[in-house]
């Protein structure tokens, strides 16, 4: 399970604010849209509609036309003033939680060539994601090509891109410095 860090109610109301959404659309569009900086489970978001609806800060419809009895979810004016005094604060600033880093830390406990495999993976999965923000912010660009404007999505598709790729050069620079200790350690040893 996610963590709550509280900020769900306000990505839920940020997306209500672009259009009607059920819970289940809600989740896809932050697996879409946010998957690279954040991450929200079923158990966040639903409880969430809910209290949203209570406090009268978005009203739901029951749609039954397509058999399955979604509940669609719109924000309200309230929700509207609520989530425009959240994007007035300050963000906070996040940590950042990479378990590469940890064992890292503890590499000198095991043999460097687990180590360098360890990093070998986390090159090849960022280099996926790489790739993926990049499709996604062609997605967004043509998209906004054809009038509808996606630019701040699209800009955290790009901070997206760019952390990834800071993180594959860091990986790489930190195989090259490894492989040289192991050499300069070798070379001691003869």
């Amino acid at each position: 399970m996610k963590i709550n860090t509280g900020k769900t109610r306000y990505i839920v109301l940020g997306l209500l604010a672009h259009s009607p959404q059920t819970g289940y659309s809600i989740k896809k569009a932050i697996e879409f849209q946010f998957n690279h900086f954040w991450q929200e489970s079923y158990g966040q978001i639903y409880p969430t509609l809910k209290r949203l609806v209570a406090e009268g800060l978005a009203v739901e419809t029951a749609d039954s036309g397509n058999g399955r009895g979604q509940i669609t979810y719109t924000i309200t004016d309230t929700g509207k003033a609520v989530l425009k005094d959240w994007l007035s604060e300050t963000p906070e600033i996040e940590k950042l939680r990479y378990e590469i880093l940890l064992k890292l830390s503890f590499g000198s406990s095991t043999e460097p060539p687990v180590i360098l495999g360890h990093l070998d993976d986390f090159i090849a999965r960022i280099n996926a994601l790489i790739k993926e923000m990049e499709g996604t912010i062609q997605l967004l660009h043509s998209l906004t090509e054809q009038g509808d404007d996606h630019t701040y999505i699209e800009l955290t598709a790009l901070c997206g891109k760019y952390t990834y790729t800071a993180m594959r050069d860091w990986a790489q620079e930190a195989k090259s410095l490894i492989a040289e200790r192991m050499l300069k350690n070798e070379t001691k040893g003869s």
